[in-house]
């Protein structure tokens, strides 16, 4: 059965005690940038804490959701592709949150946003039980570890501007889809979900455009899923959920890299820009820069490097800053003039137990390498 706050008896006065020390919490949490002092927050977050452990221990269903909403993040930013501390920077979403169809409440908790990424975290409710079985679709190796919710949806960006001409299989076209939006997170209870999702303003159709400092972001979402075959792990719903909030982009934490060095293929390592969250390598390509020998864009193969010798788990140009030692990067460029010697070398790269002698031997076979320093 959904619990629902307004079948739970609560006191009036006391409940509104308790909402209002914790929005007054969650306004001093996320204005930590601007020095408040750590003693009196200490005082009024005790303060709140026992307030609300009061009213929880008469009331555990009001217990069970209190943390959820605003906190979300604080539960599931280390499980994601890129972690952080997004429960110290992200901003709560306070208007146009939440909505209902189909048996399923979707809310939108916390969200924060630089200029090349965004990031939410997000509760999804369902009056009926999750399948049975769903906590067996847990993703148990490599970066897609963890409990997976997709949302197929239409999003709006006030600063994208539809182009004078597109196909209609291109954006804004009516046959134009969205990639699926991945919530990776945890089951709070058979009826709960909670996750966080991040959107690449790098990718089509939101790549090319520049992001402003504030925009506004609205959602449609058509269906849910965690894309399971199994019949005891397959969850699905169609419906319709919207989303409408205005988004604060911090543009100031970056640091960006000018390199502008070129491997024998005509590769250019233009420069890396380093976010907290993330870092991205931006190529180019010089022909002139071509060596005789190395004509094919594919005739040599690189990996990455940080500065203890750790393979870098590089993503089409990006990669998690928390993971690594980024205080310098190397690149190495090794040949692969045949299938057979591009599967040999990439054997070792890949194989965990020989990550220790990994960067020796790249030093070894390496035709080019190219060293960032990032501090």
């Amino acid at each position: 059965m959904q619990i629902r706050f307004d079948d739970i008896s609560v006191p009036t006065e006391k409940l509104d005690q308790v909402v209002s020390q914790n929005m007054y919490d969650i306004k001093r949490q996320y204005k930590k940038r601007k020095h408040w002092n750590y003693l009196v927050k200490g005082t009024v977050a005790a303060a709140a804490a026992l307030t609300v452990a009061g009213v929880c221990v008469s009331h555990p269903a009001l217990a069970a959701k209190l943390p959820l909403i605003g906190h979300i993040f604080e539960r599931v930013q280390e499980e994601q592709l890129y972690p952080g501390n997004f429960n110290e920077v992200a901003e709560p979403v306070r208007e146009g949150n939440v909505s209902e169809n189909q048996g399923i409440t979707m809310t939108l908790s916390e969200i924060y946003s630089d200029s090349r990424s965004m990031y939410v975290s997000a509760m999804i409710e369902s009056e009926e039980p999750f399948p049975e079985g769903v906590k067996d679709s847990n993703m148990l190796n490599g970066d897609d570890i963890g409990y997976h919710m997709y949302l197929e949806a239409e999003q709006e960006l006030d600063f994208m501007t539809p182009p004078a001409t597109y196909d209609e299989m291109e954006w804004p076209g009516k046959e134009f889809e969205w990639t699926p939006l991945d919530l990776k997170g945890e089951y709070v209870d058979e009826h709960t979900y909670v996750g966080a999702m991040r959107i690449s303003f790098d990718e089509y159709p939101i790549a090319g455009f520049e992001v402003p400092d504030t925009f506004q972001w609205k959602l449609k979402v058509s269906k849910v899923t965690n894309l399971c075959e199994a019949e005891e792990q397959h969850f699905s719903k169609e419906g319709t959920w919207e989303f409408e909030t205005d988004v604060s982009v911090d543009q100031g934490e970056q640091d960006v890299y000018e390199v502008n060095k070129s491997a024998p293929n005509g590769e250019v390592i233009e420069k890396v820009t380093k976010t907290p969250y993330e870092t991205f390598i931006e190529y180019g390509y010089d022909e002139s820069k071509v060596e005789a020998g190395y004509e094919r864009y594919d005739s040599v193969q690189s990996t990455i490097l940080d500065a203890d010798g750790k393979r870098i788990e590089d993503k089409v140009g990006s990669f998690p800053t928390t993971e690594y030692n980024l205080s310098r990067i190397t690149i190495y460029y090794w040949a692969s003039p045949t299938e057979e010697a591009h599967a040999e070398v990439q054997e070792k790269i890949y194989d965990e137990a020989y990550q220790d002698h990994l960067e020796d031997y790249l030093e070894e076979i390496a035709v080019r390498k190219i060293e960032v320093d990032l501090e």
